[in-house]
C-alpha cells in the first residue's frame, strides 16, 4: 500500500475518532443540563431525567464506538509499521512501534505463544481452538521463537511484532487456530516472524580469548 493511501486511511479514522468523542462530549453536557434543569424546574422533572437518562446512554454508545475506532487506528498503525513508511503517522507511530518493542509487550506475547504451546502439549482444555497437532510437531520452533521475543538485551523490528501479534490475536487468519490445517503454513508463518524480527542474534558458544599477555611462571 502506497504512503499515501495510508496517509488516507489515518486521516478518515482520526477523523472518525474525533466525531465518536464530540458526540459522546455533547450528549453527555445535555445529560448534564437535563439533570440540572429536573431540579430547578420541578414541573419537568419526568421529562428531563428520561432526556438526560437517554442521552447518557447515547453517550455510552459513543464512547464504545470510539473504542472500536482506536482498534482500527492501532491497524493502520501497524500497517504502516509493515511498510516501513516510518514518516507516514509522524510521532503517534513511532510510540507505537516503541510500544511494540517494549519489554512489557514482549513478554506478554511470548508468554502468551507458550501458553498456548503447553495447552496444545499437556491436553488441556483452551479458550479458543487450535491446531494442537501443528503446534506440537513445531514445538522447537515455537520455543525458539519464545527465547528470542523473551531476551530483552536483543533489540527487534517492530514489524516482526506486528506479526506476531496478528499471530496470536487474528483468529480469521493466523494458522494457530486453523484446526486441521498444512504445518507448512504456520512452519512459514513462524519464519517470517523470524526475519521481520531483525537479524538473528550470535550466540557465543564458547568464551572469547583472553587479550592479557601470557604471564609465565618464574
Amino acid at each position: 500500500m502506497a504512503p499515501s493511501e495510508l496517509t488516507t486511511r489515518l486521516d478518515v479514522v482520526n477523523e472518525r475518532l474525533t466525531t465518536a468523542y464530540t458526540v459522546a462530549a455533547s450528549l453527555l453536557a445535555f445529560a448534564v443540563a437535563s439533570t440540572i434543569a429536573a431540579f430547578a424546574v420541578g414541573s419537568i422533572m419526568g421529562l428531563a431525567v428520561s432526556s438526560a437518562v437517554i442521552a447518557t446512554i447515547g453517550a455510552g454508545g459513543a464512547l464504545a464506538a470510539s473504542r472500536m475506532i482506536i482498534w482500527q487506528r492501532c491497524d493502520v498503525y501497524d500497517e504502516i509499521v509493515l511498510a516501513g513508511y516510518r514518516h507516514v503517522g509522524g510521532s503517534a507511530v513511532t510510540r507505537h512501534a516503541a510500544d511494540l518493542v517494549s519489554a512489557d509487550r514482549r513478554q506478554v506475547l511470548a508468554a502468551t505463544l507458550e501458553r498456548f504451546l503447553e495447552v496444545s502439549l499437556q491436553g488441556q482444555l483452551g479458550a479458543v481452538p487450535l491446531d494442537r497437532h501443528t503446534l506440537r510437531d513445531l514445538e522447537p520452533n515455537i520455543r525458539g521463537l519464545c527465547a528470542r521475543v523473551r531476551a530483552i538485551e536483543v533489540p527487534v523490528e517492530a514489524a516482526g511484532m506486528v506479526l506476531l501479534r496478528r499471530l496470536l490475536t487474528d483468529g480469521a487468519t493466523s494458522p494457530l487456530f486453523h484446526m486441521g490445517g498444512p504445518k507448512l503454513e504456520l512452519e512459514r508463518t513462524l519464519e517470517r516472524i523470524h526475519s521481520m524480527l531483525g537479524p538473528m542474534p550470535v550466540i557465543q558458544l564458547f568464551p572469547a580469548a583472553s587479550t592479557e599477555p601470557l604471564r609465565l611462571a618464574a
